[in-house]
């Protein structure tokens, strides 16, 4: 697997977490009232799922795609060294995509996370 592969697997894994997290924007019922808590429910499992994204990455990158020692030794370091960077990408990815999508839905449910 090569590290161009990294990104792009660490790219839809933030995409992924990004929908779910709209997903999970849109369960959550507006609240009436003077002081409702559905903005904050909705931002906080925006930065849940913020979390979860590089871990969850990480731990699928480093443990489950990962190329096996034994065949090339070589291949396995440079994945291996690759998999961090992928992971911050990923993250910074999710941020930036729920940036972008928080400001163009401002008086949707997503406007919320930001």
């Amino acid at each position: 697997m090569t590290s161009i592969t990294n990104y792009i697997i660490s790219i839809i894994f933030a995409a992924t977490f990004i929908l779910i997290a709209a997903v999970i924007a849109n369960q959550i019922k507006f609240e009436g009232g003077a002081n409702p808590k559905d903005p904050s429910k909705r931002k906080m499992w925006f930065w849940i799922l913020a979390i979860l994204n590089p871990i969850t990455y990480f731990l699928v990158g480093g443990f489950v795609l990962v190329p096996n020692p034994e065949d090339d030794q070589m291949v396995y370091d440079a994945y291996m060294a690759v998999v961090p960077f992928a992971t911050a990408a990923g993250f910074v990815a999710y941020i930036l995509i729920g940036f972008v999508l928080s400001k163009m839905f401002k008086n949707g449910k997503v406007g919320n996370w930001f």
